[in-house]
This record gives C-alpha cells, sequence and structure tokens, in this order.
C-alpha cells in the first residue's frame, strides 16, 4: 500500500501543534523541564516534516525553528526562562492544515498575546458539546463510574435524587499530580453528557489590572448561562481561587477575582451549567472555594490496566496488530508514567514505525521493539512531581 506525502505531513504537522501547545503552556505555568521535554518533541517532529518538504525554503525553515525549539528547551533545562518571542508560532511553520473547527485561543496560545488592556472574549472560547465520550478515554473506570453516580445519573433522573434531598451536581473540583488526564476526562464528559463546552486556564482570566480579572471572570461564567446546558472547565484554579489565609498578600485585583469566583459559584445553582475545575495543588484553593464544589475527586496515576487501555485508545487509529503486542510486558515497562506520558509514548512509536515507512513506501505496523524504544527515551513526568 503506497504512503501518500500530504498524509504523512498532516499527520506530523497535528504532532506538532499537539506538543507545542502543550509545551507553551507548561511554560506559561512554570513548569520548565515538563515544557522542555514537549518542546523537544516538537524539534523531533519538525525535522520528519523537513525531510517531507519538496521545498527547500520551507525546509530550511522547518529545520531553523526546530534549532530555535532545541536551544529553548536546553535553556529551559539550565533553569533559564529564555525569549519566548524569538520562537515562532506553530501557525507560522503549519499553515496548511490547521483549520480544525474546534480550535480555540486556549489550544492556540493566542491568549497569551491579547493587550493587557483587553477584557477576556469569552465567546471566543465557546465551543459546540466534544464529540468524544467516555468510550474515548483510556482507563480511569473508578473515576468514570463517580461522574456518571455523581454529575450524570442526577441529571438523567433528577426526581429520584429529589427524594433524597440530593439536587443536581453544579461544580465538581478534580486534583491530581499533572498529566494524569484531568482535562481530557473532563471533554469526554461535556461529550458524554452532549453539553456545550468552555475551557479557561487562569491566564485567560487573570489580570494585574483591578476590576479587569473579575470582568473576565463574571464574562465566562455568563457565557456559560447564556449558551446552557454548558460544562465550564477551568484549568489551574488554585491561581483563580488562592488560598486567602496562607499569610499572602492579595492584590487588589487578585481578591475581586476570588470574591467574583464564589459568587458565579453560588448563582449557577439551578442553572444547567456545571463548572469543572482543576488543579495540581489543591492545597493551596482558598476554603470557601473548595466548599463551592459539590464533588471533589482526585484523580490518581493510570494504574497497570489503566496504562495498557490509554496506550489502546492513542494506537486504535494507527497501524498496529495490537494481538502481537505483549501488553504484560508493557505494562511493566510504562509503571510510573502518566496518561500524558502515554499519549508521547504512542506518537514515538508511531513515527519510528513512519520513518521506516517511508524508507519502504508501504505501512509498517507498530511493533513491540517501536513502543519499548519509545518508553525508554520518553521520562516520565511524575518523577519530578514526586520530588
Amino acid at each position: 500500500m503506497s504512503l501518500k506525502r500530504s498524509a504523512q505531513k498532516d499527520h506530523l504537522e497535528s504532532e506538532y501543534e499537539r506538543y507545542r501547545t502543550r509545551a507553551d503552556k507548561a511554560r506559561e505555568n512554570g513548569e520548565n523541564t515538563k515544557a522542555a521535554r514537549f518542546y523537544k518533541q516538537c524539534v523531533t517532529t519538525l525535522k520528519d516534516l523537513a525531510e517531507l518538504e519538496t521545498s527547500d525554503t520551507l525546509s530550511k525553515e522547518r529545520l531553523a525553528l526546530a534549532k530555535n525549539l532545541q536551544e529553548f528547551a536546553e535553556n529551559l533545562e539550565n533553569g533559564q526562562s529564555g525569549d519566548s518571542e524569538s520562537i515562532a508560532s506553530p501557525s507560522d511553520t503549519t499553515s496548511t492544515t490547521s483549520d480544525s473547527d474546534t480550535t480555540t485561543a486556549t489550544e492556540t496560545g493566542d491568549s497569551g498575546s491579547k493587550n493587557e488592556n483587553d477584557v477576556t472574549e469569552a465567546s471566543n472560547y465557546l465551543e459546540e458539546p466534544p464529540e468524544m465520550t467516555f468510550r474515548d478515554v483510556g482507563g480511569m473506570t473508578d473515576l468514570k463510574d463517580t461522574l456518571r453516580d455523581t454529575v450524570i445519573d442526577p441529571l438523567e433522573r433528577p426526581e429520584l435524587y429529589n427524594e433524597y434531598n440530593l439536587g443536581v451536581v453544579n461544580g465538581v473540583l478534580l486534583h491530581g499530580p499533572p498529566g494524569t488526564g484531568k482535562t481530557y476526562i473532563t471533554q469526554a464528559l461535556a461529550g458524554e453528557l452532549g453539553y456545550n463546552y468552555i475551557e479557561a486556564r487562569a491566564s485567560d482570566i487573570t489580570s494585574s489590572l483591578v476590576g479587569e480579572a473579575s470582568s473576565n471572570m463574571a464574562e465566562l461564567f455568563k457565557v456559560a448561562r447564556n449558551n446552557q446546558p454548558c460544562l465550564l472547565f477551568i484549568d489551574e484554579t488554585e491561581s483563580i481561587a488562592g488560598d486567602r489565609s496562607d499569610g499572602s498578600q492579595k492584590t487588589m485585583s487578585e481578591s475581586q477575582m476570588i470574591t467574583q469566583f464564589l459568587t458565579e459559584m453560588s448563582e449557577i445553582k439551578g442553572e444547567d451549567v456545571i463548572v469543572v475545575g482543576a488543579t495540581n495543588l489543591v492545597d493551596e484553593i482558598d476554603g470557601a472555594a473548595i466548599r463551592r464544589f459539590d464533588e471533589r475527586i482526585e484523580v490518581p496515576p493510570p494504574d497497570a490496566t489503566a496504562r495498557a487501555a490509554v496506550l489502546r485508545i492513542h494506537l486504535r487509529e494507527r497501524p498496529v496488530v495490537t494481538e502481537e503486542i505483549d501488553w504484560d510486558e508493557i505494562k511493566s515497562l510504562t509503571e510510573g508514567y502518566s496518561s500524558s506520558d502515554l499519549e508521547i509514548i504512542a506518537s514515538s512509536a508511531a513515527r519510528r514505525a513512519l520513518k521506516e515507512a517511508r524508507e519502504r513506501d508501504e505501512v509498517v505496523p507498530i511493533t513491540q521493539e517501536h513502543l519499548a524504544t519509545a518508553i525508554e527515551e520518553t521520562d516520565s513526568s511524575l518523577e519530578a512531581w514526586d520530588q
């Protein structure tokens, strides 16, 4: 079966955009080690793209950006912040296949370049219900069951729950180490419910200008209420509702933002709006803010069965003979890896198989060797978290 060059480029460009978005987000959060790892994934992908380019000019541009990103990643690993403005945005190098209808400012990183005097355009974050559901989530069986019991079932059978004076859940806080799939499961929950979806990071809301952050917060909730049923996902919740009893002095803007968040969470009761917060640092969230969430659910790293399930999900649309994979060995090799690590492993293994496929001009299935090598070359993001 002959491979088409355009299909290969589409796949690699998609990979680059995903890694670049994650790298930029990790850097914004101060997670330099994690950001460097994703930037290096971008470098590998750009080099593969350069090999596919028929234009020498574009090939050189790919390699130049790869070199820039490599240096930037090394600076991050050495404790330097680097100059992010010197690195081109993903759209500068992947303009041919970045027309996804579901792309938002959060995904592309456009929110980071907005003028500080501009109030967040919350409507830009609104998306139609995600197509993915719990069937697209590998593992996480206990978490999915908990969300079905606490969120989905009360919505489907409100009369029964009212008999026991148990209402619909409007707020859920997911907490646990980074990379364990909190964002992914939230998107799947919105898809499972058929709810419109808004995803916002703390950096999309916060501002040093007095009154602006609280206005951004109010606007996000307003868009959610105006587009019911809607699920509003707020990542890095600790950054928009930090603990006020820890002795640190809050700015006027921070205080107003926390107060606005508490007000909005109280006012959505009875509305067809669900707010899901996600945090890696649950102890840093203000006590009053935590109490606004009806359910607080821990999202631990995947166990052995879940790790295999996550990998199967990320491999299912790629050429692989799953029955020839030694899944017991894979479970053992991936101990201590997060869900996001496993996604990287699947993509890395796919690129290795793709490289062989280009040489043979025929599809080469992903093998045990491809996966084992990818695992060996991928560091666990949870190691740094545990230290």
